[in-house]
């Protein structure tokens, strides 16, 4: 991942995380919550990422996370 792309990851990881809220009726279903699991695992990565800490590995992690994350959304239709 490319150094420039970092403020992008963010953007699309906060948007995310603040405007694409489940509804409130009832208990999350569990899918809901795993996908806001992926979300949170994928923002530790973006920091390991910021802090240049082996940078390779956490953006390979970071883009195998997001790509899990979308397919599931999109599964999911949420």
């Amino acid at each position: 991942m490319k150094k420039q792309n970092l403020g992008e990851e963010w953007k699309k990881v906060t948007s995310e995380i603040l405007e694409n809220k489940p509804s409130l009726k009832g208990v999350y279903p569990d899918a809901i919550i795993e996908n806001r699991e992926l979300l949170l695992l994928g923002q530790v990565e973006l920091e390991g990422i910021e802090s240049e800490n082996n940078i390779s590995f956490h953006s390979e992690i970071y883009k195998i996370i997001m790509k899990y994350y979308f397919k599931q959304k999109k599964c999911l239709k949420i």
